[in-house]
């Protein structure tokens, strides 16, 4: 790798102003005691690679650039990826007949690099408004697990439908939430569900971030 142009320090102030995120907002996003990220500022302390990563999600910043390395800030990857027509377990996800066409977005540093993990469908309606409407395309990192209050392209076996939703659980039952002040939630259960995958970005001018 090239050389080290500035240091951890630095360049984390740099990262932290440029976002705009003080000491107590990058404690509350990655767990990093307030003390120890005061002690990353003043050089007084070095973080270790699971912290680099952890802030460099935060800050959005390469994680290498983090490190002070001569790489650039942010480095994106454009890949292309399909557009799928329908979701079903029936299906074949990936058939011929079920890519509609392609598209492509800018993976970031730290987000998975394979890109046969992803894929965009268009949203079936407007639960999900103001920041996805019916027809706007969600990118899609496939996965089977979500962690509670991520939002999730699910299947629906009673209705027989895919839709897209924030995912809250409780005690007794899986939370389908939408956007739309307007769409009640729905009440179900990890029977009744099929996790496709989170949604990662939108496809409109708004960021599903």
């Amino acid at each position: 790798m090239d050389n080290i142009l500035e240091s951890f320090a630095v360049r984390l102030d740099k990262a932290m102003k440029l976002r705009n995120i003080k000491s107590v907002e990058l404690h509350e996003k990655t767990g990093i005691s307030e003390s120890l990220i005061s002690k990353y500022l003043s050089g007084n302390a070095l973080a270790r690679q699971k912290k680099i990563f952890l802030l460099s999600k935060v800050l959005d910043v390469n994680p290498a650039w983090l490190m002070g390395y001569d790489v650039p800030m942010t480095d994106l990857k454009a890949v292309k990826i399909p557009i799928l027509i329908n979701i079903s377990p029936s299906i074949d996800l990936f058939s011929n007949d079920n890519i509609q066409d392609y598209t492509t977005f800018k993976i970031k540093t730290y987000w998975d690099s394979n890109i046969d993990n992803y894929f965009a469908i268009a949203s079936p309606d407007d639960d999900m408004l103001p920041l996805l409407g019916k027809g706007d395309l969600a990118i899609i990192h496939i996965q089977d697990k979500i962690e509670s209050g991520n939002t999730a392209l699910v299947y629906l076996k009673d209705k027989d439908i895919y839709t897209i939703k924030k995912i809250i659980e409780t005690k007794t039952a899986v939370e389908l939430h939408s956007m739309n002040p307007i769409i009640k939630e729905i009440q179900t259960d990890y029977d009744n569900l099929i996790i496709i995958g989170r949604v990662i970005k939108a496809d409109v001018e708004s960021a599903f971030e």
